[in-house]
């Protein structure tokens, strides 16, 4: 089938230079704490929606069931402002200058003129520029909303602020099910607009604890308005509040999805902005909705606590120990300037903060959640790694292979790199090409497959991280890959994505490993297309999924971007970060 490429401009280039340029390219590269802006117009950006209008502005209404009514005030009609605007919106908060001390409850008005309920939206506990405000309340997508407050005698200053995270526009690039690291949506899986983004993360020396949220709001969210809460959140983080980024490093929806939060620090300890006094050194995970009044889903609090024990096993630290940690001294913190808290190593905002985060029922959650960190942890550093999925119990012709492949002794073989042992058998054969052509914007070498990957001893596979994929794989497609052609390889050397880089190959693709990618299946076009940009040294790195639907297209994900492949024309484009 065709690909979609063109010959590079400078078509009589050696192929010894192109690869000694993937390989300069591959050095230089981000690894998956440093995702930059895709390049993409198939998966463009989609920036929320922020407007403002002066709190002032609002119209003023009676009603009878104001939430400050539960705050110890005496019942009765109520002042409260309410706001219109023409287009929808599905966040909504309080923004201001300086340090105030008020009482905020948001409430949406419902699609057949109802009310909705009345939400208590908690002043932010940072102190990262002199602009503040509630925390962005999901109300679910509305056209009014009512703003009852509490403490405040000038209201001069206070902006309302609406936002729409546009989850109409798209959804999410889904991450299929992944060893080690869990399941991951990129910033660009959930179409971060980068452009909003500003200045340089600060980095600690460590991460050394992991601190639990809750988002508030509506838990009457769509999978698909999920992806906007989050895009929501970042809009209002990084342009209202003056951020430069979503203060999060990690979200959670109800339904177990995980987005990457703040840029650079899935595997970085870049200072996030979500416990003030004790930012330093922490690592946010932040659950989508409102977790005072209603259980987080087993979904939920299973992703939650993988994520918490993988980064757990990034950070080097045990999920269910304890750590000193100093307050930086906010004045929502509980603790003074300098003073020595004795926390465990996965804490909640509500242990450090003035706040019921991540509510009652979340709360009463955390040693479930520390527990199943631990086994993550546990399981990583045992190189046990099982996904976060449930197996299919169907088999085929295939299954049988993995079973036996799993009681075989290892055999391990270490080579050069992957690249390098693909050009030398091209080279052996005769077909190592003259030039260079390109797919999308990036330069392969033509003729480059899989296949080219030799096999340096004959063994059977019994690492049970390999295994594992090879029987999801073939529950899912099939026996696609074939049989295996040798055991458990190692390449080297590495680069600074991927601290060791380990494959299988097979008859008609490959299964290729590392700590910090996971362990995954590739084959057909797209993997022939990742093997002709570099193999593990090219711009695209190691993959983090096996192939999976998007739209019309099928696609993979790997540390430096992705690979679509169309099949109803065959082209296949290559896409980088």
């Amino acid at each position: 089938m065709p690909q979609r490429r063109r010959l590079h401009a400078g078509s009589q280039r050696p192929v010894l230079a192109a690869v000694l340029a993937i390989t300069l390219i591959a050095s230089a590269a981000l690894g998956i704490g440093g995702i930059q802006k895709t390049q993409n117009a198939g998966l463009d950006p989609i920036a929320a929606s922020l407007t403002t209008t002066s709190f002032d502005g609002g119209e003023n209404v009676v009603v009878e069931d104001s939430a400050i009514t539960a705050q110890g005030e005496e019942p009765g009609p109520r002042n409260v402002k309410e706001f219109s605007r023409d287009e929808p919106f599905s966040l909504f908060a309080l923004s201001w200058q300086g340090q105030r001390d008020l009482a905020a409850f948001f409430r949406a008005q419902r699609e057949d003129g109802s009310w909705g309920p009345w939400y208590d939206a908690d002043p932010l506990n940072e102190e990262v520029t002199d602009r503040t405000g509630t925390e962005p309340i999901f109300l679910e997508p509305t056209h009014k909303v009512q703003v009852a407050v509490h403490g405040v005698q000038d209201a001069a200053g206070i902006d309302a602020v609406f936002i729409d995270g546009r989850a109409e526009q798209g959804g999410i690039a889904l991450a299929a099910d992944t060893d080690g690291m869990p399941n991951v949506v990129s910033r660009a899986g959930w179409r971060a607009d980068e452009s909003i983004r500003c200045g340089s993360p600060t980095y600690d020396d460590e991460t050394n604890a992991i601190t639990i949220h809750h988002t508030a709001g509506s838990n009457n969210y769509t999978q698909a308005e999920a992806a906007g809460i989050v895009r929501g959140i970042y809009q209002y983080h990084a342009q209202q509040l003056g951020w430069c980024d979503i203060g999060y490093h990690s979200l959670v929806d109800k339904y177990g999805t995980i987005y990457e939060g703040r840029s650079g620090g899935l595997t970085k300890p870049v200072q996030g902005a979500h416990a003030g006094g004790f930012n330093e050194n922490t690592w946010a995970i932040s659950m989508l909705g409102n977790y005072e009044e209603v259980e987080p889903t087993d979904t939920m609090l299973k992703a939650v606590g993988e994520l918490a024990g993988w980064r757990a096993k990034v950070g080097d630290f045990d999920p269910t120990g304890h750590d000193v940690h100093y307050s930086e001294g906010t004045s929502f913190s509980k603790y003074a300037y300098g003073q020595e808290v004795r926390l465990p190593s996965i804490f909640a905002h509500r242990d450090v903060g003035t706040t019921a985060c991540p509510g009652k029922y979340a709360y009463a959650k955390m040693d479930s959640i520390r527990a199943t960190a631990k086994r993550k942890y546990d399981s990583i550093r045992s190189g046990a790694t099982p996904t976060t999925t449930a197996q299919a119990t169907t088999t085929n012709a295939a299954a049988p292979a993995a079973e036996q492949a799993s009681t075989a002794p290892l055999a391990n073989a270490t080579i050069g790199t992957l690249l390098a042992a693909g050009i030398g058998m091209l080279s052996s054969e005769g077909r190592l090409p003259e030039t260079t052509t390109k797919v999308g914007n990036v330069d392969v070498i033509e003729g480059l497959q899989l296949k080219d990957i030799p096999a340096v001893v004959n063994a059977v596979i019994s690492d049970e991280k390999f295994t594992e994929v090879l029987r999801k794989v073939t529950d899912a497609v099939g026996p696609i890959l074939g049989q295996p052609r040798g055991g458990v390889h190692t390449a080297t050397p590495v680069g600074e994505r991927n601290s060791a880089v380990e494959y299988v190959p097979f008859d008609n693709g490959m299964i290729v490993s590392s700590p910090e990618a996971g362990t995954h299946a590739l084959w057909g076009k797209i993997g022939d297309a990742w093997a002709a940009q570099g193999f593990d040294s090219g711009p695209l790195g190691l993959p983090l999924t096996e192939e999976y639907l998007a739209g019309d297209l099928i696609r993979a994900d790997f540390q430096g971007g992705y690979i679509t492949f169309n099949p109803a024309d065959g082209h296949v484009e290559i896409h980088t970060f």
